[in-house]
């Protein structure tokens, strides 16, 4: 028997697409509204021939079941790869592990200033034991405390105000736990086996999981809408419009967001001032990866390599190879990097022509001690709402929209990383679109609960 069920799902990224298939799973057809021409969001895949690029890096780890049989549903085993994490931070032209390992940076930059990291650690240890228990004010606060003064500067200072635009005494400590691992003093053969921390990912890329996502939903009889820009939405006797930016409107019985939280206030009725000002002070970073594909083969043994020098303006390398083969050409045997620019989503580098943008990764190659090399192929990606931004005045204005829309519309769902504003990775993002459709069908459950622990690392045993 056909439902009568009528709900619309905005955005086909990892969110919508998850909420989508549940829907489906409960013999519901959604419509699925997509503002671009593809699928995935920033978990995309986009393709230039053999040539794939991951942009922003996608590592598939979950402490979530529900999340990792979906992974599982979507894509049969030959398609997953199990990856090593194997990261680093590039300082003065040497790789230090990360995340830290205490024996490494006591030694890596030199004895010297390996005993000034260690004497300065000690020292805020003591000072943090000694001070009143209590959340740090900012994030520098929070690194500070955590790794002492001298390591904090050396690591993550540099790093943090090129990949959030901020200086970190405006930012809020709020990700840094469950984002950043503090040191491990492990002796090495006492360390736990370099298999514990595996992550998964996709042979093609990220994209790959949520094209075959799509494909699923297109069997279903549910064919996600592309281009289709949300322009206004309102509610009237319990019947959802959602009008498009060429004048189409889609009428359902609820709406399940994932549209950045700021636009989909504006795109509501005229809110009260105090939740227009809340969303107007919500901000987002933006994301520029430029993918070069050298064609020497340097041996760069990490998946990802942190920048946090001022020599580059780049914030993140990825190195493709270390992901998967398939995201370059079969026999191919160069060197493929992702250049990762956190830019503002108005900002100059956003909008600059491809000569500026190219001077400015060639500087970076040079860094990296690469400019002699010739170089193969390059593709960029322009992701102008990538990541939200962590300052002060985030978890207020968050809450008070989040309340606004409890009460004054109850049919609708935000969900995800943009349309929640918060940092989440990909399984925080579906699990949040799981449980806004099981509170669509009734259950006593909150969304917004969902990655509200203070800690969460994508490290663990990979789950088969």
């Amino acid at each position: 028997m056909e439902s009568s069920r009528s709900p619309i799902v905005i955005g086909a990224g990892p969110a919508g697409l998850t909420a989508a298939l549940r829907l489906v799973q409960n013999g519901v057809k959604p419509r699925l509204l997509e503002a671009t021409g593809h699928v995935g969001g920033l978990a995309r895949t986009p393709r230039s021939g053999e040539w794939c690029l991951d942009p922003g890096g996608h590592r598939f780890f979950t402490k979530y079941e529900e999340v990792l049989d979906l992974w599982n549903a979507l894509l049969p085993p030959d398609q997953w790869l199990s990856v090593p994490r194997s990261s680093a931070m590039l300082v003065d032209g040497e790789y230090v592990r990360y995340p830290l390992v205490g024996r490494d940076i006591v030694t890596k930059l030199g004895l010297g200033r390996g005993l000034r990291g260690l004497g300065s650690f000690t020292l805020w240890r003591m000072l943090r034991g000694a001070a009143s228990s209590g959340r740090p004010a900012n994030f520098e606060e929070w690194g500070v405390h955590e790794f002492g003064r001298y390591w904090y500067t050396t690591f993550f200072d540099g790093y943090v105000r090129k990949t959030w635009l901020a200086d970190p005494a405006e930012l809020a400590s709020d990700w840094a736990n469950q984002r950043i691992k503090p040191i491990d003093w492990a002796w090495r053969n006492k360390r736990k086996h370099l298999g514990d921390d595996v992550f998964r990912y996709p042979r093609r890329g990220p994209g790959q999981l949520w094209d075959a996502a799509a494909a699923a939903l297109v069997d279903a009889g549910v064919t996600p809408t592309l281009n289709a820009r949300v322009e206004r939405l309102w509610t009237h006797d319990g019947t959802w419009y959602v009008e498009l930016r060429d004048g189409d409107v889609i009428e359902g019985d609820a709406v399940f967001s994932s549209m950045p939280l700021q636009s989909l206030v504006e795109a509501l009725p005229e809110a009260p001032r105090p939740v227009q000002v809340a969303a107007s002070a919500l901000r987002h970073r933006g994301l520029i990866t430029v993918a070069v594909a050298l064609r020497d083969h340097h041996d760069i043994p990490f998946n990802w390599v942190y920048t946090p020098g001022a020599e580059f303006a780049c914030g993140r390398i990825q190195n493709y190879g270390r992901w998967s083969e398939n995201l370059h050409p079969p026999g191919w045997d160069g060197t493929f990097l992702g250049f990762e620019y956190f830019v503002r989503p108005d900002g100059d580098l956003m909008t600059a022509d491809e000569d500026s943008l190219s001077d400015v990764v060639a500087a970076d190659i040079r860094a990296l001690g690469l400019g002699g090399s010739l170089i193969d192929h390059v593709m960029v990606l322009r992701s102008q709402c990538a990541y939200p931004v962590y300052d002060p005045v985030r978890e207020r204005s968050v809450g008070r929209i989040r309340d606004y829309l409890r009460r004054q519309y109850p049919s609708l769902h935000p969900m995800g990383r943009n349309g929640m504003h918060r940092y989440d990775n990909q399984d925080h993002a579906m699990l949040s679109a799981m449980q806004s459709v099981a509170k669509y069908f009734g259950n006593d459950v909150d969304p917004w609960q969902v990655n509200v622990d203070r800690e969460y690392h994508e490290a663990g045993l990979l789950k088969k």
